[in-house]
C-alpha cells in the first residue's frame, strides 16, 4: 500500500477542505439548533395559551411530550429534559439567555444553588487545567482548549493534554464540544503539514514532530504504521548523543534499556529516572536497588 507520507501529498489542500467541511457542518448545526429552539418556543407559548383558555386536555400532554423531544434533540441532555417537563408551562424560561450564556449552563453545574464558588479572576488564570475543565465557564473552557492545542503542538505533556481535550469533547455544552472537536482538527492539520514540510529532512526536530503526533493517538491503522516506519528511517540519521534519541527509541521499541543506555551516554538525569520508574512498574526491585543512592532517590521522588 502506498504511504500517504512517501510523497509530498496535498496536506494543505486536504486540511483546508476538512476545515471548510467542519465549518459548514458547524454552521448547519447552529442553524438547525436555532430553528428547533424557535419552533419549540412557539409551540410552548401556543400550548400555554391553550391551557389557559381551554384547560388542560390530552392534546396538551401530547404537545408537551413533543416539546420535550425537540428540547432533547437540541440539548442532548436528559436531566435538562426532565427539568423542562417538570417546569412546564414555565418552560419558555429555558429559552432566555442568562448572563450572556444559555440557561443550560446553570443546570449543568453539579453544585446546589446555595453553594457559590466566588473565585477571583487572577486566581482563575493560574488554576490547573483540570480544575478549569470542571468549574470553568464557557469562555474559560474555550481558552483552556486553545492552550491545550498549543501545548500539544509544542510536545508538552502530549498524552495528558490530549486526555483533557477528550474530556472537553464530551462536555454537555454543545459549543465546548464543537470547539474541542475543532481542536483535534487543528492538531491533526498542524502535524500533517509539518511532517510534509520536513519529509526530506533527517534531524531531531523532524523526528520529534512525528513522535509527538504519534503520542496524540490521532493516527490510526495504516497511517500510524507508515509514520512509525518513517520515524525509524529518520532515526538512523540522528545523533545518539541527544537524550531525545533514546526517548523516541523507547517509544518505538518499548525497551526501557534505551533509557539506561541514554543515561550512560548523555548523563541526562531524566533518562535514569524513566528507566528506574519502568523497573519499579515491572517490580524488578533488585535492579532498582542496585542504582539506589541519595541522588537517585531524590530523582525518582521528584514531581
Amino acid at each position: 500500500m502506498k504511504s500517504r507520507y512517501v510523497k509530498n501529498a496535498d496536506f494543505k489542500g486536504s486540511g483546508e477542505m476538512r476545515n471548510i467541511r467542519k465549518n459548514s457542518i458547524n454552521k448547519r448545526q447552529q442553524l438547525s439548533s436555532k430553528i428547533i429552539s424557535g419552533t419549540n418556543q412557539i409551540i410552548v407559548f401556543i400550548n400555554l395559551f391553550s391551557i389557559l383558555f381551554y384547560g388542560f386536555r390530552l392534546e396538551n400532554l401530547i404537545v408537551i411530550l413533543i416539546s420535550a423531544v425537540l428540547f432533547y434533540i437540541e440539548r442532548k441532555n436528559l436531566p435538562e429534559v426532565v427539568l423542562f417537563v417538570l417546569a412546564y408551562p414555565l418552560s419558555w424560561l429555558f429559552f432566555i439567555p442568562l448572563k450572556n450564556e444559555e440557561i443550560e449552563d446553570f443546570f449543568n453545574i453539579p453544585l446546589p444553588p446555595e453553594i457559590r464558588l466566588n473565585i477571583d479572576e487572577t486566581v482563575k488564570s493560574v488554576l490547573p487545567v483540570k480544575t478549569i475543565i470542571i468549574i470553568g465557564d464557557t469562555t474559560e473552557k474555550k481558552a483552556v482548549t486553545q492552550k491545550l492545542v498549543t501545548y500539544v503542538t509544542h510536545g508538552i505533556d502530549v498524552e495528558e493534554n490530549m486526555k483533557y481535550l477528550r474530556m472537553l469533547q464530551k462536555d454537555p455544552h454543545m459549543d465546548i464540544a464543537l470547539y474541542a472537536g475543532q481542536a483535534f482538527e487543528d492538531i491533526e492539520n498542524y502535524f500533517e503539514e509539518q511532517i510534509a514540510k520536513s519529509r526530506n529532512i533527517n534531524d531531531i526536530e523532524s523526528c520529534l514532530t512525528i513522535y509527538n503526533y504519534l503520542r496524540t493517538g490521532i493516527p490510526k491503522g495504516v497511517v500510524r504504521q507508515d509514520l512509525e516506519n518513517l520515524l525509524r528511517a529518520k532515526m538512523e540519521n540522528v545523533s545518539n548523543r541527544l537524550p531525545e534519541y533514546y526517548e523516541i527509541m523507547y517509544y518505538l521499541e518499548k525497551d526501557e534499556n534505551y533509557f539506561l543506555k541514554g543515561y550512560e551516554v548523555t548523563k541526562e538525569p531524566r533518562l535514569l529516572k524513566k528507566y528506574l520508574l519502568e523497573k519499579l512498574r515491572k517490580r524488578e526491585y533488585n535492579i532498582v536497588k542496585a542504582y539506589l543512592s541519595e541522588t537517585t532517590r531524590k530523582l525518582i521522588c521528584e514531581n
